[in-house]
């Protein structure tokens, strides 16, 4: 081997290990991303799903939607904030949550807001589910309260 081929050598490993730097760098960052956009995603779900909740249930939620939103005194106010929880997910949910939400919001009810909250669901975390609407509603018992 001469001194030529030595020196090539030498640059090649430095080429190569500089490209694997820039690799790895757009991979980190590329990851960071899309993690951030995740927790995002996860957080306004949540937000959703809660405002929804007492948006159905209007009547026995009223007081503690008060306490964790001030802002929010009528059932006229809260459809509002979802119908703008709506226009920001165009930004963000995928088609078949936008679509579920804004069956939701045309019809307000235990079996869209169930649909809802499976197409969040399969949105934030891919879970292929066989669950029924059913499944997700809870029979009230007045008598173990």
């Amino acid at each position: 081997m001469t001194a030529s081929e030595i020196i090539s050598l030498i640059g090649l490993i430095g080429i190569g290990g500089l490209l694997k730097s820039l690799f790895d760098l757009f991979i980190g960052r590329r990851k960071i991303k899309s993690e951030k956009k995740q927790e995002f995603k996860e957080t306004r779900y949540k937000a959703i799903i809660l405002l929804s909740h007492a948006y159905i249930n209007f009547e026995s939620e009223e007081m503690a939607l008060i306490i964790q939103r001030p802002d929010i005194k009528s059932r006229e106010v809260l459809f509002n904030e979802l119908k703008a929880e709506w226009i920001n997910m165009v930004l963000y949910a995928s088609d078949k949550v936008i679509l579920a939400m804004k069956k939701f919001i045309e019809t307000s009810n235990k079996t869209t807001f169930n649909e809802m909250v499976l197409a969040m669901r399969k949105d934030l975390y891919g879970i292929r589910t066989k669950l029924k609407m059913d499944n997700l509603n809870i029979i009230e018992n007045k008598s173990n309260l």
